[in-house]
C-alpha cells in the first residue's frame, strides 16, 4: 500500500466495542455449499478447473473457519448478539435470485453436474458444524450477494438495536464486501476480521481489505485482536 493511502486509512475513526447492547457478530455464508472444499460451489469450480480452488480450500480449513469459530465462541462467552447470514433460495429454480446470478449458477451446474448449489432444500445449505447457530442466535436468509439488497437484515438490526458489526465469512470480495460496504453506507460501524475471511486468491482478499479500510471502516488482522478488544470493551 502506498504510504499516502496508509496515512489516510490511519485517519479512519476507530470502532467502539464497549456498548454491548449495540454490538453483534455477523457471520456471512459459512455454509457447506459455500465454505467447504468438498461441497457445493467449491466442488463445482474444482470440477470445472482442477486446482483452481486449492488456495481457497486451504484458507478455509487452516485459517478462516478456525478464526470465525474463535470469534463465535468469544461472542457467546460475552453473551453478545450473533447473526448468521445464509445465501440461497427456497425455490429450486432460484426465481427470487437476480437473473445474472441465476443464469451463472445454471451454467456452472450444467457444466459440472453439481446440482442445486443454492437451493435451501439441499443438505449443503446448512451452516458448517463448528459454527452451527445456537437456539437463541439469529439466522437471516438472503438471495443476493449483499444482505441489505436481498434480505431483512437492515430491519432485523434496527429492531435489535444493533449499530456496530464485527464481520467475518466468505467470500471476501463478494458477499462479505458487498454486505459490509452497504452496512457502512447505512451508518453501521463495521470491523472486518481478515483472518476470519477467505477469497479465491490472496490478491482479491487483500485488495478488498485495502479499499474497505480506506473508505468504509476498520480492518482487524486477527480474531485474537478483536476478541481482546471485545473482552476489554475497547475501540479497535
Amino acid at each position: 500500500m502506498h504510504d499516502g493511502v496508509k496515512q489516510f486509512t490511519d485517519m479512519v475513526p476507530k470502532v467502539d466495542l464497549s456498548d454491548r447492547d449495540a454490538l453483534a457478530l455477523l457471520l456471512v455464508d459459512l455454509q457447506y455449499h459455500d465454505a467447504s472444499p468438498d461441497h457445493g460451489l467449491t466442488r463445482a469450480w474444482e470440477r470445472a478447473a482442477p486446482g483452481s480452488m486449492r488456495y481457497y480450500a486451504e484458507r478455509l480449513e487452516t485459517t478462516a473457519v478456525p478464526a470465525a469459530t474463535k470469534l463465535l465462541e468469544a461472542f457467546r462467552r460475552e453473551r453478545l448478539q450473533v447473526i448468521h447470514l445464509v445465501l440461497g433460495s427456497d425455490y429450486r429454480d432460484l426465481r427470487d435470485c437476480p437473473p445474472r446470478f441465476r443464469a451463472w449458477t445454471r451454467n456452472l451446474e450444467a457444466a459440472t453436474g453439481v446440482a442445486d448449489v443454492w437451493w435451501s432444500g439441499n443438505p449443503n445449505f446448512r451452516i458448517l458444524d463448528p459454527l452451527t447457530p445456537a437456539a437463541d442466535e439469529t439466522v437471516v436468509q438472503k438471495t443476493t450477494n449483499g444482505a441489505f439488497n436481498g434480505s431483512s437484515l437492515d430491519s432485523v438490526l434496527s429492531r435489535m438495536g444493533i449499530t456496530t458489526l464485527v464481520i467475518a465469512g466468505v467470500v471476501t470480495s463478494a458477499c462479505v464486501e458487498t454486505t459490509a460496504r452497504d452496512a457502512a453506507d447505512r451508518g453501521y460501524h463495521c470491523v472486518l476480521v481478515s483472518e476470519a475471511m477467505a477469497d479465491y486468491d490472496p490478491q482479491m482478499h487483500a485488495a478488498t481489505l485495502r479499499a474497505f479500510a480506506l473508505n468504509f471502516g476498520r480492518v482487524a488482522e486477527t480474531a485474537d485482536e478483536v476478541t481482546a478488544a471485545v473482552r476489554q470493551r475497547e475501540a479497535i
